[in-house]
């Protein structure tokens, strides 16, 4: 076991290898020992509680502090301008957390500061026909500078006003953040929107991480707020473009102080630097959660995105969700674009093709199972998720 002594001079000589030195911290780490991770100086500061969403099904409650807010929030401010957005303004919001979004409740505090930044704020939780058709209005009535909403919301927007065929502002840009974008959700959001998207990823635990620049070539993760590894199964550093487990160190939040934490996402690294010049580490794309990763009968790891790319172009799926139930039993949730008695019709044609295509990954005696339903809810944080595993390794 390595003496202390000796540890704090390799703080002094190399901190990057003293700190691949400490554990990993996770999620059930911080709910056994929450009190002993608490900073000593707490009650010397202004700090609060905060949880993560729980998109894992994991939500951990933890500490942060005045300063860390204020770092965050510069932050946020600093990724927007890359947008071409300017506080003050005019923005719209599409949000769904519950905890931030209180369904006309909010404090006037609250609503003094939205006005204050003039911000339209559009509730993600009720995406009807009716509020979409309500959603578009609003958008070309208010004509924001910039969109700012979660992935999937702002997708389902932009479906539907494909589908109806009808007019929506084009606003400088598009942020997207919590979920995961896929290349076929861009695809659609910038053709009807006509605008950019800048991808922003991030968390409740230890806030922004990282942005898409102008260029579009990934996601700069800022030095002076975090400190990001992407490691394998067995804790060693991956390779530029091998997609590994995203651990977070946060540089902001001394109230309780984040260190080599386990965040839950998958990522990798960019193979070459973006061409915008700047120096920041630049992550190359965030491919989902660690839950999304399934696993065969032989232990084989596969990416979930594998399996949402089956479902692509298929006009007969509105929305749909992969959920491994077993090794040998992938099932998959199907919200039908077309009517029901259709979309059984279709699926019953290509169930044999889909289930061929999952074998490939899974094995031979792995079956798909269609369900259909009438609608796939956001988890409690509004995160949308189209993979979800029930088998650990």
């Amino acid at each position: 076991m390595e003496r202390l002594g000796d540890y704090h001079s390799l703080v002094k000589q190399d901190p990057l290898k003293a700190l691949s030195r400490l554990p990993f911290l996770t999620k059930q780490i911080i709910r056994d020992n929450f009190e002993l991770l608490k900073s000593r100086d707490l009650q010397s500061r202004r700090w609060f509680y905060n949880t993560s969403g729980g998109s894992t099904g994991e939500p951990v409650r933890f500490i942060q502090d005045e300063v860390y807010h204020v770092y965050c929030q510069s932050l946020k401010r600093h990724y927007d301008r890359w947008t071409g957005y300017e506080v003050g303004m005019p923005k719209v919001v599409l949000w769904g957390s519950e905890r931030d979004l209180l369904l006309g409740k909010e404090t006037l505090r609250t609503r003094v500061g939205r006005w204050l930044r003039n911000e339209l704020w559009l509730n993600a939780f009720r995406m009807s026909e009716e509020d979409l058709d309500q959603y578009v209005a609003i958008i070309n009535k208010v004509k924001p500078v910039q969109i700012l909403a979660y992935a999937q919301a702002i997708y389902e927007l932009a479906r539907h006003v494909e589908e109806k065929k009808l007019v929506i502002w084009s606003p400088r840009a598009i942020m997207t953040t919590a979920g995961t974008l896929h290349v076929h959700m861009r695809e659609v959001i910038e053709r009807v929107f006509g605008a950019p998207v800048f991808n922003r990823y991030g968390s409740r635990e230890v806030g922004d991480i990282a942005c898409e620049c102008e260029a579009h070539e990934g996601l700069h993760i800022c030095p002076f707020t975090h400190y990001v590894e992407i490691v394998r199964e067995d804790g060693t550093p991956a390779e530029p473009g091998e997609v590994g487990e995203v651990v977070v160190t946060s540089l902001v939040n001394y109230a309780m102080p984040l260190i080599r934490y386990r965040i839950g996402d998958m990522a990798a690294w960019a193979d070459e630097k973006c061409r915008c010049g700047r120096a920041w580490p630049l992550l190359k794309e965030v491919t989902g959660r660690v839950t999304d990763m399934f696993v065969s009968a032989s232990g084989t790891r596969v990416y979930g995105g594998y399996f949402t790319r089956l479902l692509y172009f298929r006009d007969w799926v509105k929305k749909f969700q992969f959920v491994q139930e077993s090794h040998t039993h992938i099932l998959l949730r199907v919200v039908p674009a077309v009517s029901l008695e259709q979309a059984k019709r279709i699926a019953e044609q290509e169930h044999a093709e889909l289930e061929d295509k999952v074998r490939l990954v899974m094995g031979p005696a792995c079956k798909l199972e269609i369900e259909f339903v009438d609608d796939i809810p956001p988890s409690s944080s509004g995160k949308y998720r189209y993979t979800i595993s029930k088998v650990h390794t």
